[in-house]
């Protein structure tokens, strides 16, 4: 585990748009695929929101998989998607229950602000009432949740890529990548602040269409839905280069193995954990 320099955020984001120009339709077609495939667990009553995060990290571990066969040459397809679900799947599954356990309580925790209304907003799909806007109340619950929840996702940002390349159980995975995320806490700052600004620029890029499309809410919906996956590799290829620049070169695409089906994966690493 190594402590990198705080540029080193803005540069995953740059690797992560390089990766994503070299086989833009092939990363733009699994991103879709994965989106449609999650849309359908949610369709799910009751259950399909808690499902699709438990299967969360296993998708995370298939994205990572795409990047190492993409590094390798190998066009990313649909078929990667399963990529995720192929090795220590019952790890990433502990992980993920976790992960919806951590959410649950956050939101449960930022209710106190609010009587629920953020709560039942995620989980249910219930929109907030315009008093609960007018008052602040939701606004105050979502800036206290996105505080208390900031160690969760440290705890699990590296999580599913330590379960599988390195063979860690969940607990273990956990604590690692909560400390490799406080130790590069500059590098991180820097990546939020560059996404926000990114956010920034995505909210006044749909601002402008909106002026230009008259308000038309079908149009506008599908270019905020063109963008969203337009920028979504990027993000995705950002996690991976993040974990090889502080966890090391275990996964360069020069010791890459291919599987069965020809898509590269990283080989499991020789020792039994990342140096500190």
């Amino acid at each position: 585990m190594k402590v990198v320099p705080a540029s080193n955020g803005w540069q995953w984001l740059s690797l992560g748009w390089g990766l994503f120009k070299r086989n833009p339709l092939g990363w733009l077609g699994l991103v879709m695929g994965y989106w449609m495939l999650i849309a359908l667990i949610n369709e799910i009553p009751l259950v399909g929101a808690a499902i699709s995060t438990l299967l969360l990290p296993a998708f995370s571990m298939s994205f990572m998989a795409a990047c190492v066969a993409a590094q390798g040459g190998t066009r990313p397809s649909l078929r990667m998607l399963l990529e995720g679900f192929q090795s220590r799947l019952s790890t990433l599954l502990v992980v993920g229950g976790l992960y919806l356990i951590s959410i649950l309580m956050v939101l449960g925790i930022a209710s106190l602000l609010d009587g629920g209304t953020l709560f039942r907003w995620m989980v249910r799909g219930v929109s907030p009432s315009e008093s609960a806007i007018a008052n602040g109340s939701v606004l105050g619950a979502l800036v206290l949740a996105s505080v208390i929840a900031t160690p969760a996702f440290m705890a699990f940002w590296f999580a599913p890529v330590l379960a599988v390349w390195r063979e860690m159980g969940a607990a273990q995975s956990m604590f690692y990548s909560f400390f490799a995320s406080l130790r590069n806490w500059r590098a991180f700052a820097v990546y939020g602040l560059v996404i926000a600004i990114a956010a920034l620029a995505f909210s006044l890029a749909v601002t402008v269409m909106a002026i230009a499309v008259r308000g038309n809410a079908a149009i506008l919906r599908g270019l905020m839905l063109g963008l969203t996956i337009g920028i979504l590799p990027t993000i995705f290829a950002s996690f991976f280069y993040s974990y090889r620049d502080i966890f090391g070169t275990d996964v360069d695409t020069d010791s890459a193995v291919p599987t069965s089906n020809g898509i590269a994966t990283a080989p499991p690493p020789s020792g039994s954990g990342p140096d500190i």
